[in-house]
């Protein structure tokens, strides 16, 4: 190596740091953190992630422009099934995709996490309030009034948990997947026509159709679960991810390691391993469990 390019090099790296830096400092600013780990949400056929720089990546099917997000630091992302939500560092929400139903089209505000569905999204405001947009043939876009922790869009129907750790859901509930049972709730996960959260303490528990298996939960205890269209996993105590219901695309077989996190799609899942790498299994049929460079 030369003087000269030691000196660049030299140079670019304070740069970098400071950049990173600035960009850490805006976002605190802001009220919503860069993730510290890579965030990934799993949708029909494409798949977002969030890098810890806070840029967006999307992969997969790009029929409507659901793959290609746009510019900004972000602090979270989910996918619907042609379109795509996310948050903002300043907390606004950004929307692309398919907008059939006005659910690619958020309202202003300031939100805390946002949820995207078939044809309607939710997102909780810094007031603990949800707001909903787009379908509401069900009202599953009609949420009740009170304060929120969290929030899950589904197939026609919502479900969320509220300050007491009490869980509530609005919308369809053709197959029982919007009668949550009493309790006390962590986390909750609407898919297709079923639910599952974990419960205080680290059991999971679901409701609603029986079809593959995908509500019926194993024993054990849980820091997160999501629910797919038609199969459900969670991410165990020991870091371990354990998947059931319908497994026609290997999408209840996970990969082996530790994780932080899962998001289970229509017929696949993804993961964000604690070594901060993310795996993907199941259906491909679009590409949406390739992962692009740098993931």
């Amino acid at each position: 190596m030369s003087p000269s390019t030691f000196r660049i090099r030299w140079l670019v790296l304070p740069l970098a740091a400071l950049l990173m830096a600035a960009v850490a400092a805006c976002a605190a600013e802001s009220g919503l953190s860069l993730p510290e780990v890579p965030v990934i949400s799993a949708g029909d056929s494409h798949t977002c992630g969030i890098k810890t720089d806070g840029a967006v990546v999307c992969w997969g099917d790009n029929e409507y422009g659901q793959s290609a997000p746009p510019a900004g630091s972000f602090a979270s992302v989910s996918t619907g099934p042609f379109y795509t939500c996310g948050i903002k560092t300043d907390g606004t929400l950004a929307c692309w995709g398919r907008n059939y139903y006005e659910q690619a089209a958020p309202p202003s505000g300031s939100f805390s996490s946002v949820s995207a569905g078939t044809f309607h999204a939710c997102g909780i405001q810094t007031d603990g309030s949800v707001n909903c947009w787009g379908d509401n043939e069900y009202g599953q876009s009609a949420p009740p009034a009170g304060s929120f922790v969290s929030v899950s869009a589904g197939e026609r129907y919502t479900c969320g948990v509220q300050t007491d750790s009490s869980a509530v859901c609005w919308g369809d509930n053709n197959f029982g997947e919007a009668a949550p049972p009493a309790g006390s709730f962590v986390s909750i996960s609407a898919g297709g026509w079923h639910t599952c959260g974990v419960r205080t303490g680290g059991p999971v528990v679901c409701w609603g159709s029986i079809f593959r298996n995908a509500a019926t939960p194993p024993a054990g205890s849980f820091t997160s679960v999501s629910a797919g269209w038609s199969h459900s996993c969670g991410v165990q105590a020991d870091g371990a991810v354990v998947c059931w219901g319908d497994n026609d695309y290997g999408e209840t077989v996970p990969a082996a390691g530790s994780f932080v996190s899962v998001s289970a799609g229509t017929f696949y899942t993804c993961g964000v391993k604690t070594d901060g790498k993310v795996d993907c299994w199941g259906d491909n049929k679009f590409g949406q469990i390739t992962l692009p460079q740098g993931w």
